[in-house]
């Protein structure tokens, strides 16, 4: 083989590593842009569903991202899959905002839930496990401990309590068309008082003490029982709200 076909080959060889390099890098920026994208839509997810954002709040790009401390893009991209996942609400005027809810469609969403969250319960009662349990009871002491004026804390860790339920019931595809149901109504937390949801603590006694004893009848009924109390608790500060000021 010749000095210069040598030449060529080593050229050759040293320009598809170099082309492996930057593929490698593209692929490596790809995963962060990708992984980036992602959190930023979980937590903005969570806060909707956890009542983070007030019913007819205008999600404003510049400011979520210096709060999430990213860029625009990673927001711009979560909000998006917000707005088709109806848990945001694009105006004409390409504005976007949090959904108002209205009292029947609180009804009708509770109504789903009661079905969707109730088998979830029920499925629980057999893969919880220990460990599970005392998550629960953990969750359940620090709800018990929270003081006045603590009501997005309550909402965050009641969101906690019950998906720690969902998930262990090992079933994606309920657990997906309960997180939609949730990002629906999860808005709605935000106008209820701490007065009122610190009773929610009591009705979490019940639920852990049928998924204790795997009792998939009973966690279903418990389950039930603390969102039709909760619901009845929405209902009412919903219609108070409705009231002209007198």
């Amino acid at each position: 083989m010749s000095t210069r076909q040598i030449g060529e080959e080593g050229a050759v060889r040293l320009i598809s590593k170099r082309g492996d390099k930057t593929n490698f890098e593209s692929s490596i920026r790809a995963v962060e842009r990708e992984t980036l994208n992602d959190r930023v839509y979980r937590e903005l997810r969570t806060m909707i569903m956890s009542g983070g954002f007030v019913p007819g709040a205008e999600m404003k790009l510049r400011t979520l991202a210096q709060s999430l401390h990213v860029s625009l893009m990673p927001v711009r991209d979560a909000i998006g899959r917000l707005v088709v996942e109806r848990a945001l609400k694009m105006l004409p005027n390409h504005r976007v905002i949090v959904p108002e809810i209205t009292i029947d469609e609180f009804l009708e969403i509770r109504r789903v839930r009661i079905l969707l969250e109730g088998e979830a319960a029920a499925l629980a009662c057999a893969h919880i496990g220990t460990g599970g349990i005392a998550e629960l009871k953990r969750l359940h002491e620090k709800i018990k401990s929270l003081g006045t004026n603590k009501q997005r804390q309550f909402w965050a860790l009641n969101q906690e309590f019950h998906f720690t339920i969902y998930e262990a019931a090992k079933s994606p595809l309920l657990l997906s068309m309960i997180e939609s149901l949730w990002l629906q109504i999860g808005p709605v937390f935000n106008q209820i008082p701490i007065n009122l949801t610190s009773e929610g603590a009591r009705g979490h006694h019940r639920i852990i003490t049928a998924l204790s004893s795997g009792d998939a009848k009973a966690a279903r009924a418990a389950l039930t029982e603390d969102l039709m109390k909760g619901g009845d608790r929405v209902i009412a500060t919903l219609i108070q709200d409705k009231q002209p000021a007198g």
